[in-house]
């Protein structure tokens, strides 16, 4: 066998298939590519405030084992460079992974339950993972895009109290909109079940 680091991508990738000093083969894979990889996985895995999601770190350890099964999926009839290859491949698990973990984190989220969605609203509770803070954004939306402008203002007044106390009393929002206890409760009750219907569609 020649010198490993004069042997070309396809080279190594087919002694790495027939089993041919695959350790120093993969190496040398690893050696030339792990710059594409880690701009992928940097480029496309979401970022978050706190450490990120757990995937994020997985990827990076497991960098080897990647591009290993990245080289045994490799078709060089395909005229693709190897450096291509990875790339496009390690971008599409990114997506894939980050997709999987918000489908799961949609689910954990219960539409059912009106305190769920609240706590989701509520800036003193919302947590700050990646995740979550979609869901957030989502829910913000619907709030905002409602062409009543009367439901951006109730949710905005209950959740957002100056004074630092978890909600504002439903008394000082009549007042400061100069509608009844019950029509605000109503205006936010209903926008929560139009936000459990919306929520629902995207799980």
């Amino acid at each position: 066998m020649e010198n490993i680091n004069l042997m070309t991508d396809s080279d190594l990738i087919s002694s790495l298939k027939e089993d041919q000093k695959s350790s120093e083969c993969l190496m040398e894979l690893v050696d030339r590519h792990s710059g594409i990889y880690m701009t992928m996985v940097n480029n496309y895995t979401p970022k978050s405030n706190k450490s990120g999601p757990t995937y994020k770190t997985e990827l990076i350890s497991d960098k080897n084992y990647y591009i290993y099964q990245a080289a045994l999926k490799y078709n060089e009839e395909k005229k693709t460079k190897f450096s291509t290859y990875l790339g496009n491949e390690t971008r599409w698990m990114c997506l894939n992974l980050y997709n999987r973990e918000k489908n799961k984190s949609m689910k954990e989220v219960s539409t059912d339950d009106e305190d769920s969605i609240i706590k989701l609203i509520d800036p003193q509770n919302v947590s700050q993972d990646f995740i979550n803070s979609e869901i957030t954004q989502k829910i913000n939306q619907i709030i905002e895009d409602d062409p009543d402008s009367r439901i951006s203002k109730v949710f905005k007044m209950r959740y957002s109290d100056p004074a630092g106390n978890k909600l504002t009393p439903w008394r000082r929002i009549s007042e400061k909109l100069n509608l009844s206890i019950q029509g605000c409760i109503n205006i936010h009750n209903r926008t929560i079940d139009r936000i459990k219907k919306e929520l629902k569609k995207e799980l």
